[in-house]
């Protein structure tokens, strides 16, 4: 009989949740606030969007709006807003300036999440699927053709293939231009069947390009299907000759990415058994990744000079003082793994920088620059001192921004990016480790004189309005971050 009773009080409790969520908009009609909902201040009240105002002229106060931990992984769209909303309210770096909209009025939690973002400061908090953002930043996998593509002068050219990837299959290099795509000239292709085409959210799709090598004064045509593609997140690494008998160590680093630390440490490793007299660090195409691996890459590059010293010193709202003091990332001689990390010791270091050269990237720039001196060659960098840790819920990874991050000498902020010591336009004529193409050649130049080499062309006037383009398009803008881990 008890073993009766039992089992009707797990099925009246049951039935009870099932009431209290249907009341919330959990997929009934009623308004009515019954259990979870708690007159306003439980489950329901974000997705309600709550009648009052606090101190920063939001709707709703902060105890109306909760713990994230009371609606976690309640996978209803409406008690996923209200985790949206109590997750943004307890960990976002600005999460006082957070204007509230009506929560009904966006379809899922991700559309949400991005209204209530403070765009006048953030650029940078995204979502994704937690299992993408897991495959890529733990394995390196990701769904494309294999290249990575830049608009120069209006043309849509390939800057680097990744090994194996349909497209180095295809012989595609870097220069290559795309001058069709599915048998329509590029330009004549609307922006968004050029993304479909170029930028494949699915194995399944097939395009057909035109393809001028570089070099080349005829086209040719080939057909390319998507596929996973695994990453390799250092794509050159060995030492350089100039003309003047100087050993340069030159790396081309693309993704702070799990799989990076072993063929960096083992680059590394190389160079200080090799012996060189400068190292050139290639991040032009770095959007960043995991904050470790940028540590431990500046940790082999200044050596025990720089041993217990910050590298970053990570910086939270004032809800979390506590995740301030205890989040200081040091320069080490032990990577995350427990493998030994070579000291170079060096006292310069080149570092090769775009637009793109992002978020934990720079932080490897401010990091060191206390501690050795950091030339960089190239354009201005992306300007993210910003970072995140990634929450899950209910299948979507939420990256919203939670700390900024400071170095040693307490410098950080770099909104507008870290400007070239030696400005220079990216040089596609040229293969990456060639001592002739433009940045590299500008780093040797550097080496042996102390002075920058040419700049390159100059960038081309806007063009005016109703006049074609070709997209320069990131199809994932989340590789450009700052991930705690």
């Amino acid at each position: 009989m008890s073993q009766f009773i039992s089992r009707y009080a797990r099925i009246l409790a049951s039935l009870t949740f099932v009431i209290g969520l249907t009341s919330c908009g959990g997929g009934g009609q009623s308004n009515t606030n019954m259990n979870l909902c708690n007159n306003g201040i439980g489950v329901c009240s974000i997705g309600n969007n709550g009648g009052t105002s606090n101190n920063n002229g939001n709707s709703g106060s902060s105890t109306e709006i909760g713990s994230p931990s009371t609606y976690a992984n309640i996978c209803t769209p409406s008690v996923e807003k209200n985790w949206v909303r109590a997750h943004l309210n307890d960990v976002y770096l600005w999460y006082r300036l957070i204007v509230d909209v009506p929560a009904p009025n966006y379809s899922t939690p991700q559309s949400y999440f991005d209204a209530l973002l403070v765009k006048s400061k953030d650029r940078f908090s995204f979502t994704a699927s937690k299992d993408e953002i897991d495959g890529y930043f733990e394995a390196g996998e990701d769904v494309s053709f294999g290249y990575k593509l830049v608009n120069q002068n209006n043309k849509l050219r390939v800057t680097y293939v990744q090994p194996g990837s349909p497209a180095d299959l295809q012989q595609i290099k870097r220069g290559a231009q795309i001058v069709g795509l599915n048998g329509t000239a590029i330009e004549l292709v609307s922006y968004e069947n050029q993304i479909a085409a170029l930028y494949p959210s699915s194995s399944q799709t097939s395009t057909r390009f035109e393809i001028k090598d570089l070099g080349s004064n005829t086209t040719r045509m080939v057909e390319m299907r998507a596929t996973t593609v695994i990453t390799q997140p250092v794509l050159q690494n060995k030492i350089l000759t100039t003309t003047d008998n100087r050993r340069l160590g030159y790396v081309v680093f693309t993704d702070h990415i799990a799989t990076a630390s072993e063929p960096l440490i083992e680059s590394f490793r190389n160079f200080k058994e090799q012996g060189i007299d400068d190292l050139v660090l290639d991040l032009r195409y770095n959007g960043g990744g995991y904050i470790y691996i940028a540590n431990e890459v500046a940790s082999m590059i200044a050596g025990s000079k720089a041993q217990g010293k910050v590298f970053e010193q990570l910086q939270y709202n004032d809800k979390h003082a506590d995740w301030t003091a205890n989040s200081k990332f040091l320069f080490t001689n032990t990577a995350r793994s427990g493998q030994a990390l070579p000291q170079l010791n060096l006292s310069r270091v080149f570092v090769l920088t775009s637009a793109r050269t992002c978020s934990a990237s720079e932080s490897i720039i401010n990091g060191l620059s206390p501690f050795v001196q950091v030339i960089t060659i190239g354009g201005t960098t992306c300007g993210k001192p910003y970072g995140f840790t990634q929450a899950d819920n209910c299948g979507t990874a939420y990256f919203a921004i939670e700390f900024d991050g400071i170095n040693n000498a307490g410098n950080g902020g770099y909104v507008n990016g870290f400007a070239p010591t030696c400005p220079a336009i990216d040089d596609l004529d040229h293969e990456l480790g060639s001592l002739s193409e433009r940045l590299l050649a500008n780093a040797a130049s550097y080496s042996k004189s102390g002075t920058c080499g040419p700049t390159g062309f100059t960038p081309p006037p806007m063009l005016g309005a109703g006049i074609s383009t070709i997209t320069d398009y990131d199809p994932k803008a989340w590789r450009h971050n700052r991930i705690k881990k």
